[in-house]
């Protein structure tokens, strides 16, 4: 009589399949910013074509701002010349301004702002540089100021805006380029357009 294997055996086989196909892919290796550190205040700095250049070539490592007082109010990261990683600004005191986050110069993913109180001013989603997915705004009051989705850099979905007091000042949904729904645009007529002129 033949002994069958026992069935945890054939479930480690396959567990360790699995574990041996899934270890072989190998992911894309992470962008390396080097342990570089230069102030933004110094000569030298140039913007061409998109990309940064310290002193005639492509930076890479980190660029930093310091205010009055010597506090950071700057700090990114760049690999030959394109802004990589995370990006922040912050307010004299100490708050937060924004946080955007970069992939080859483009932003990419989540970029967040706050005004100086501390209250958000906007939350958008990028992806490859353009619009993609929601985007919010606020005012300083903390009424929400704009509430829109995005596809690919457009509007596509529902579409809000408001007054800083809170009335409402658009509301439409975006589709194939179209708008429908209350745009607050108003089409003007001119009435003198429609009557007649004698001679």
């Amino acid at each position: 009589m033949v002994k069958r294997a026992p069935l945890r055996s054939k479930f480690g086989q396959v567990v360790a399949l699995l574990l041996i196909l899934t270890g072989c892919r190998q992911s894309a290796p992470a962008t390396t910013i080097p342990h570089v550190y230069a102030s933004a205040d110094l000569p030298g700095w140039q913007k061409r074509a998109g990309k940064l250049w310290r002193q005639d070539t492509l930076f890479s490592g980190w660029s930093y701002q310091l205010g009055a007082t010597g506090d950071t109010t700057f700090l990114g990261s760049y690999y030959l010349g394109k802004a990589e990683g995370s990006h922040r600004q912050w307010y004299s005191n100490h708050q937060l301004k924004e946080i955007r986050h970069y992939s080859n110069g483009w932003q990419e993913g989540e970029q967040r702002g706050w005004y100086e109180s501390g209250k958000p001013t906007f939350i958008y989603q990028f992806k490859s540089d353009v619009y993609e997915g929601s985007r919010k705004e606020w005012y300083p009051n903390g009424q929400p100021a704009q509430d829109g989705h995005y596809h690919e850099g457009h509007e596509h979905g529902s579409q809000r805006m408001w007054y800083a007091d809170g009335s409402l000042k658009v509301n439409y949904v975006a589709r194939n380029g179209r708008n429908y729904g209350f745009t607050g645009v108003k089409n003007c007529v001119n009435v003198w357009d429609s009557i007649p002129v004698s001679h």
